[in-house]
């Protein structure tokens, strides 16, 4: 089966059509973010890229061997072998367009390299057996002449019920024997690129490279500004403009607060912190220990934290990710520290050796 995908652009003012040639029958198409790359999921799961400017095709993922996995009641060869009904039905780009976000009729959702066209890693989204489609194997015991016993209808429960009608394999649905199937109906990539989110017969799932994520609406208010932050750090309320840069949550701002405060008051600001600001804070801390030359004072800031809210961070298992980051931030640093200091000793000691051998002789007086 060919098909054909249609789509229009302008230029310079007048509306132009190109035709694209696939392979199967189109399920989802998406664009780049700069509209330079179009990728096309196709009903015999491949997903094809493609060069607007060019109108050619850049490359091709092969994704049928990574939707594998379950066997539905009615399917009457292994989940290895089946391929019906496996395709992509959501396509979505990241901010960069580097990675592409894939899911459709499987409980597998893909991430791909568009580059290199490999899968980069695959999420399972369910485990619930309770759908249909979820198990690799199925009880041949259940297998009849005439199909699965769980397709069948019986007039065991209530005498005289009456039957759907040959050929409607989806049965009445106000039964609660029905059982779903296990799909991925739409996937979509945060602007950020930092997390992405997926509805599936399970639910709305949400994916994300950040351990900790806090929404605290009570503190919410029109006047957290970076102009409040200012105005607060100028008074002196130092406390109030370090809540504030957390909120407002951009790195700058909340070092330009942490670098505003005295060394001999940080453990009084760490103190009233609640738990989810000292959580933010700690993660602010650890990036500025790898890119700042204030090494010293923000070590002082960790301690604080560690002093006074550690056995808190401890219990909580979210944190844990944290504190193994401040570890290997603080071993990378001393691992630096320790290089340049050694570097620094063996230089200073050829210096001396050098002149000690360079040593002019002293003059010597004659009586």
């Amino acid at each position: 089966c060919r098909s054909k995908q249609w789509y229009q652009r302008r230029v310079r003012g007048k509306g132009t059509t190109d035709t694209l040639i696939l392979s199967s029958d189109c399920t989802a198409v998406v664009a780049r973010p700069d509209g330079e790359q179009v990728a096309v999921a196709t009903l015999n799961s491949e997903i094809t890229i493609y060069d607007l400017k060019l109108s050619s095709t850049v490359g091709t993922i092969e994704g049928r061997n990574d939707l594998w996995g379950g066997r539905s009641k009615e399917d009457l060869i292994s989940a290895a072998s089946q391929k019906r009904n496996r395709c992509f039905t959501s396509l979505s780009y990241s901010a960069d367009g580097s990675v592409l976000l894939a899911g459709g009729r499987s409980k597998f959702i893909c991430i791909y390299n568009v580059e290199q066209a490999v899968l980069i890693k695959r999420f399972e989204v369910s485990r619930n057996l309770s759908y249909d489609g979820m198990l690799q194997f199925l009880n041949s015991s259940n297998m009849t002449d005439q199909g699965a016993l769980d397709l069948m209808e019986t007039e065991e429960h209530v005498h005289g019920e009456e039957l759907p009608l040959p050929g409607v394999s989806k049965g009445d649905f106000s039964k609660r024997r029905v059982n779903p199937q296990i799909n991925v109906h739409s996937v979509q990539f945060c602007p950020t690129g930092r997390s992405w989110s997926a509805a599936t017969t399970e639910g709305l799932l949400i994916y994300s490279l950040d351990s900790t994520l806090t929404f605290d609406p009570i503190d919410l208010d029109t006047d957290i500004t970076p102009q409040t932050m200012h105005s607060a750090i100028n008074s002196g309320e130092l406390l109030k403009a370090l809540v504030i840069s957390l909120r407002l949550n951009t790195q700058h701002l909340v070092q330009e607060v942490l670098e505003s405060i005295p060394s001999d008051q940080i453990h009084y600001i760490v103190s009233p912190l609640p738990l989810h600001h000292v959580t933010a804070l700690l993660s602010f801390v650890i990036e500025l220990l790898n890119t700042t030359n204030h090494l010293h004072y923000y070590t002082l800031w960790a301690r604080a934290i560690l002093t006074v809210h550690g056995p808190a961070l401890k219990k909580s298992a979210p944190q844990l990710s944290l504190l193994n980051g401040l570890i290997s931030a603080l071993t990378s640093q001393s691992r630096a520290l320790g290089t340049l200091c050694d570097s620094n000793q063996y230089f200073l000691d050829v210096i001396l050796t050098l002149g000690d051998i360079h040593k002019p002789p002293e003059e010597v007086e004659v009586f």
